[in-house]
């Protein structure tokens, strides 16, 4: 009876020590799992925020090393941090004077420097508004300028939709009558969301916000002629394997193609 008790008692240090092995061993592969997983910190305007998540689901179901971690703000406020010492792997720009004022302060690398995406710009109003479509510049400045409200923009001074905004407005000679009937916002997901809320009648928009909002819709496609190209640089700021990695992955033709849908257009 006592060498049972004695082989029992074995048995159970036995046992206790495999456990303590085997769950020593999980937390090691777990911790190791962890520090093997790279992560590319990507920088980009809030109006690619759609098609980034996108990209980035279709990446992380290619392999499960490398995690893309996303920030998204006005092109503007994302400049500054990075001015201001942040970091980031990857940068796209929505305009080009921003991406070119990093490559002069040596912040990006040059030969991994690209034109990503292009854009376009419509004015827009609530989906509720019975407003038809104009069809020309004249019955868009009247229909602006008998509005009982102001028209919403993107800050014409340093947001990129905002600034191809005013581009259009005074290349279409309507700026002058109009410049003090606008309200501005630091996005241009919050000048369009002003118009889908109905607080604001008409606002100038990328036509990919517009696509991507089922409370708005569009009135007027404003004619590429009358504004600067909508360019979207992209930029690696290092060389880091991993980073270079996802920067090819977004350039790649197929993850270009899932880009369309959301009224971008790219290079052919």
């Amino acid at each position: 009876m006592l060498v049972f008790y004695k082989f029992g008692i074995k048995k159970f240090k036995i046992c206790k020590i495999l456990f303590i092995s085997l769950a020593f061993f999980i937390m090691t592969f777990s911790l190791s799992s962890k520090s093997h997983e790279r992560i590319v910190l990507l920088y980009a305007p809030i109006s690619l925020s759609e098609v980034i998540k996108e990209l980035i689901v279709s990446y992380k179901s290619l392999q499960n090393n490398i995690k893309i971690k996303p920030v998204f703000m006005g092109t503007s406020q994302l400049v500054m941090q990075v001015k201001n010492g942040a970091n980031p792997d990857i940068f796209i720009s929505a305009n080009v004077e921003w991406m070119d004022y990093l490559e002069r302060k040596k912040m990006i690398l040059k030969k991994f420097r690209k034109n990503y995406l292009y854009n376009s710009l419509v004015v827009i109003t609530n989906k509720k508004n019975n407003i038809n479509e104009f069809n020309n510049i004249q019955e868009l400045e009247n229909a602006f300028l008998k509005s009982k409200t102001k028209i919403s923009l993107a800050m014409t001074n340093s947001i990129p939709a905002g600034m191809y905004a005013k581009d259009f407005l005074e290349n279409a000679g309507i700026w002058e009558n109009i410049k003090k009937k606008y309200v501005e916002s630091n996005n241009v997901r919050t000048a369009l969301n002003y118009v889908a809320r109905n607080e604001l009648e008409f606002g100038i928009v990328y036509k990919t916000e517009a696509v991507g909002n089922n409370k708005v819709k569009i009135v007027y496609s404003i004619s590429e002629e009358k504004y600067k190209k909508i360019i979207y640089p992209i930029a690696a700021l290092n060389e880091k394997l991993e980073t270079i990695e996802v920067y090819d992955f977004f350039l790649d033709n197929r993850s270009l193609s899932k880009t369309l849908k959301w009224g971008f257009e790219i290079l052919k």
